[in-house]
Parts: C-alpha cells; structure tokens; sequence
C-alpha cells in the first residue's frame, strides 16, 4: 500500500509559493521485514546463535518517491530511501572506508539505499545520486530471491557491490529491449563504470551487463561481467539461470566464477515455494569454493503482508576465505521471517 500526497497539500505549508505552481506527486512506501534465526556453527568453537534482526529475503526501508510533469514528453524524478535494522530501529548501509563506490559512513545513511534525482524524456530517464549498480537490478532478475539480504542465501552481490556514490546513470527502453549504462565519478570513493541489456518478451525475460568498479585511490579495479535470465514454464512455476565472472586486476589477481539456479513454484495460491542452489569458484587467489543452497516457503496474508520460513546450508572447499557468517567451514541455519509493505 502507497501512500500518494499530491503537491498542493505539501505546498501548503512551503516557504516558497511561487515554486509549487506545477503540479506533482509523492509516493510513500516501505518494507518492514523481521526475522528470528537460528544457525548453526555461528562461531568458531562451533557454537549456535538464535537472533533476531532484518529481514532474509528483504531489507527494512522506507522511501519517498515523486515526479513533476514538466510537459512535452518531460518528467522530473526524485527517490528517497532509507534502510533500518527493525529489530533496533538502528540506520543501516553503514560504511566503514571510502572504497568500491561508496565514501565513508560509519554512523550509517539517512538515504543509504538510494537518494537520487532525474529528468525522464522520450530520449530516457538520466538519474543522479546514490543509486544501485547496473548489476544489482539486473542479476535479481536472474535469481528466485532478488539478491537475497541476509549473506546466508546471497552470493552475487557479494561481489558485484549494490550501491555506490556520486552515480550518473542512464535508462532506456526500445520495445523488448532495455538499455543501460551508468558512470561513477571519483570523490574519495573510487570511479565505476558499467553496461547492460535486457530482452523481455512474453514468458523470457534475458539480462547481460558488465561494469567495472575501482578502489578509492584507483590502484585496483574489479570487473564483473554476468549473464541469465528466467523463464515462466507456466503460471504457477518460474525457472532461473545466471552466471557471473569477477576478474580483481591491481592489488589482487582474484578471479571468481559464480552461477546460480532456482525455481519459484506456486503450490497454493498464498504459499509459494523457494528452491535455490549457487556455486562459487574462487580461483589464483586462496582457491577453493562456496556452494549454498536454501529452500523457502512464502505464505501470503494478503498483498502486503507474508510470513516465510527458509532453511539454508553453506560448505566452503579449499582455501575459500570464511566469511563472517560462518564460524566454521560448514554452517546450516533456519529463519522465520515476518514482512510487511506500505
């Protein structure tokens, strides 16, 4: 549910009359999503851990949306979200260096998920500000679970970075094709840069991008180049195929290969069923892999609110690095998960 404020009620009280003659609107929306996990092996004595915090599948956010007609094909647009840990009520996109695309914020984000502004014309939509890399939209569209949040069942955004600062980015659509680049400037927070394309036509739905994302002082670049798409074989079940390469060139000669495949099935008309599997190969540097899995299953309520459970399992080969979710090179967990839209 959106909340829609038309401009002439928030005008009312401006400062600046003259400055809301146009007419626009404003969107108001969000998602709480608050999960109660156990895992196991969350330490390295091999201990378990039961927590609550943010959601699995959905980060907490709220978020301002709005657009002024400016008239002959032109539109202005503005986004506003902030992300938040439901169970503290505590900020979230927190920072701790100037690197791959983001500055410094150690305290958090008002607008840590997106703050932008943009013109959309028949030409296309340019967009300025904090906002997601080409590759985040993108690779959900090739996943069951669009970049999953909690790092248990996330693999690519790993790597490929969400967000970053100081972005110019740059939207068009040509009948099933879509067209997108976007441009990362160098303010402490290192340069990026990217491409892609999507193809969309009845039950198929096909994505391929690449960008390449600096470190703050420009010494390392890491490129990411990734593939796949879905495909509705019928109206009750979705298939998902995608594939993503990482190359680190500079400071690291890291090289990863990951891909992933899942389903979504309707098994009822308010529960629907998760099943996930991905696979990371990390290779000439501390070699070895991540395999994931999960299985999910989403009961909704209504269109606003839903109750999930999911049980997830990591293994690590090799010399994979651990990464803070896992005490152990094997870690298995169970989240319940309640959401809600607004």
């Amino acid at each position: 549910m959106k909340k829609r404020f038309t401009h002439g009620v928030l005008c009312a009280a401006a400062f600046v009359p003259a400055l809301c003659a146009a007419q626009s609107n404003v969107t108001v929306y969000g998602i709480v999503d608050a999960t109660v996990r156990h895992q196991r092996n969350a330490d390295a004595a091999g201990d378990s851990l039961t927590s609550l915090g943010d959601g699995a599948y959905t980060g907490s956010r709220w978020g301002l949306r709005g657009s002024e007609d400016l008239g002959g094909g032109l539109k202005a647009v503005f986004t506003l979200e902030s992300g938040f840990d439901p169970s503290s009520g505590t900020l979230q996109q927190a920072s701790g260096s100037a690197n791959n695309g983001s500055a410094a914020a150690p305290g958090g984000r008002l607008f840590g998920r997106e703050a932008s502004v943009g013109l959309d014309s028949p030409l296309g939509l340019v967009t300025l500000g904090r906002q997601y890399t080409l590759a985040h939209p993108l690779s959900g569209r090739f996943q069951p679970q669009p970049n999953p949040n909690l790092d248990a069942i996330s693999m690519f955004s790993t790597h490929h970075v969400s967000r970053q600062d100081n972005m110019a980015r740059y939207y068009k659509q040509f009948g099933p094709v879509g067209v997108y680049a976007s441009y990362t400037f160098n303010e402490g927070n290192g340069r990026g840069r990217g491409l892609g394309v999507s193809y969309a036509t009845g039950p198929l739905d096909l994505v391929a991008y690449y960008q390449e994302v600096n470190n703050a002082a420009n010494t390392a670049t890491r490129g990411i180049s990734g593939t796949g798409g879905s495909y509705a074989v019928t109206k009750d079940l979705k298939a998902f195929l995608g594939y993503m390469k990482r190359n680190d060139r500079g400071t690291s000669a890291q090289e990863n290969d990951v891909w992933s495949v899942g389903v979504n099935y309707k098994l009822t008309a308010p529960l629907v069923l998760t099943l996930s599997y991905a696979q990371d190969r990390q290779s000439k540097v501390n070699a070895g892999k991540r395999k994931m899995g999960y299985v999910g299953l989403d009961y909704l309520f209504s269109k606003h609110t839903d109750l999930y459970a999911e049980v997830d399992s990591n293994r690590l080969t090799g010399a994979y690095p651990q990464p803070g979710l896992m005490g152990t090179r094997n870690a298995t967990g169970v989240t319940l998960g309640l959401r809600h839209r607004f």
